[in-house]
């Protein structure tokens, strides 16, 4: 089943993500202007460590880039819906929460016309954690 994802809803961050991000903010825009070395500095501190998932999930099925503008991406999951992104990935937004699917198997955006996106529901490799579409 192929569904066009042009009229769908998106949800927008709430207050406490807007907070969060305020505040992280907050020390850079206190110190004034950082040098690209400072950042580098302290991007360099931080140690990566997996967050999980800790059980059978989080599998990506598809994924379709925006050709002409690559920031812009959509993911297909085996049991999570469809998400967006619009800025390289640093931000999600679901795009699939009032089908009745969760199981993506494939993803295509038009190359005529990038706000359409192609879904086809029900994942090929199903592996008990996700229902078929």
């Amino acid at each position: 089943m192929f569904l066009p994802l042009a009229s769908m809803r998106t949800r927008r961050a709430g207050p406490g993500v807007l907070l969060l991000g305020a505040l992280l903010l907050l020390p850079a825009a206190s110190a004034g202007a950082q040098t690209a070395e400072q950042v580098e500095s302290i991007l360099n501190r931080i140690e990566w460590r997996n967050i999980g998932p800790a059980i059978m999930g989080g599998r990506i099925d598809d994924i379709a880039v925006v050709e002409s503008d690559p920031k812009v991406f959509w993911v297909g999951t085996a049991s999570a819906g469809v998400w967006k992104t619009t800025n390289h990935g640093i931000t999600w937004i679901p795009q699939f929460q009032s089908e009745e699917v969760s199981s993506i198997g494939s993803i295509a955006v038009a190359p005529s016309d990038p706000s359409v996106v192609w879904v086809g529901t029900g994942e090929p490799a199903n592996r008990q954690s996700s229902s078929w579409g």
